[in-house]
């Protein structure tokens, strides 16, 4: 039993792993351009983008010491952000279906980096002609979204589409936090973005552009913005394990905006030293096979102890019916009284005298 509690713990820290292993995904239409930043929590001069593993010299698509660097449809740009931090800037122009996979931005080596940002692209032609990347994500998940390069005030809001009117308005609040049904708000001192909006049980409905900031929403002063793609969840293959607190941990965040031009860049937050999810699929499929190894022996063992059992049933039976035998003849008083017949006449009843 103390076996099947160790197996049984193996495969949930598997499950675990995987649910640890989840990535952001960011969608685009194929022809358009779009841009995101990368927060990293560590500053530094070597600045690369990459795609894949980043261990092939082909994979790594711009590598700079310097603040700004393009090449070919890519182009990079490095700024230090607060104290101890950087921020990457990168850009993807006329985007193609071959775009698609998985991307690294980071700060170090490429093999391994002393911070990076990792995340998914998926190109589409679902999307029509719109410009920028759409954080996506699967019905019935949670999402928390940070507003980047805001300016804090007392007054804070969270709104769907381009807040022109009061139906738009989800949460004006004063306070530090704030739930409305299924939206919330809360402004968090001392972390990477101060102001967060989340929404939980996603639908497909919830697709569309989502703002927050300070301020009156309908004339902010200082907000930024997101595109949110909500997709059902036979449409991605990323684990639908997700948790509000997972994507707390490492929110897409808002783009900045301003009232005169509206900027077509999406941000997320850093996840410093991402693991490669390749070793984590190969310690699952162990784990797996240890506790089916493990189902099989208890089977057989089982099985074992029924056919020794019924062997030793059917021995004990004929013990007990020879037993039987024996103290019935033994008892039987015909048997005492007759003398064997070994002449074929009458057997003759033995006489005894008194």
């Amino acid at each position: 039993m103390k076996i099947l509690h160790f197996l049984f713990f193996c495969f949930l820290s598997g499950a675990a792993v995987q649910v640890e292993a989840k990535h952001n995904i960011w969608s685009a239409a194929e022809g358009g351009n779009a841009s995101f930043v990368c927060y990293l929590t560590l500053s530094g001069s070597t600045k690369f983008f990459c795609k894949e593993k980043c261990e092939r010299a082909e994979d790594i698509l711009i590598k700079t010491d310097g603040s700004t660097a393009q090449s070919g449809r890519y182009s990079m740009k490095y700024k230090d952000g607060s104290p101890g931090r950087g921020i990457v800037s990168a850009t993807f122009t006329h985007m193609i279906k071959s775009d698609s996979g998985m991307y690294r931005c980071a700060l170090g080596r490429p093999s391994v980096p002393d911070s990076n940002y990792d995340f998914e692209v998926r190109v589409s032609n679902d999307l029509g002609k719109r410009v920028g990347f759409y954080r996506t994500q699967t019905e019935g998940d949670n999402i928390t979204l940070g507003c980047s390069n805001t300016v804090y005030g007392q007054r804070k809001f969270f709104c769907k589409n381009q807040c022109k009117n009061e139906g738009e308005i989800l949460i004006d609040t004063s306070n530090d936090k704030s739930v409305s049904g299924r939206y919330s708000i809360e402004y968090r001192p001392v972390s990477t973005f101060g102001l967060y909006a989340t929404i939980t049980q996603l639908t497909k409905s919830d697709t569309g552009e989502y703002s927050c900031g300070y301020g009156n929403p309908l004339s902010p002063d200082s907000y930024s913005s997101v595109n949110v793609l909500v997709i059902h969840a036979l449409n991605t293959t990323a684990s639908p394990l997700q948790t509000a607190t997972q994507m707390a941990s490492n929110p897409p965040a808002f783009t900045l905006q301003t009232k005169a031009t509206q900027s077509e860049s999406v941000t997320a937050r850093v996840s410093t030293h991402c693991p490669d999810s390749s070793w984590l699929l190969v310690v699952r499929a162990s784990l797996d096979g240890v506790l089916l190894m493990a189902v099989f022996l208890m089977l057989c063992y089982i099985n074992k102890t029924r056919r020794n059992f019924g062997l030793n049933t059917r021995e004990n039976d004929t013990n007990m019916e020879f037993q039987l035998f024996a103290a019935h003849d033994s008892l039987d008083p015909t048997s005492e009284h007759k003398e064997p017949n070994r002449s074929g006449t009458k057997p003759a009843l033995l006489k005894t005298k008194i």
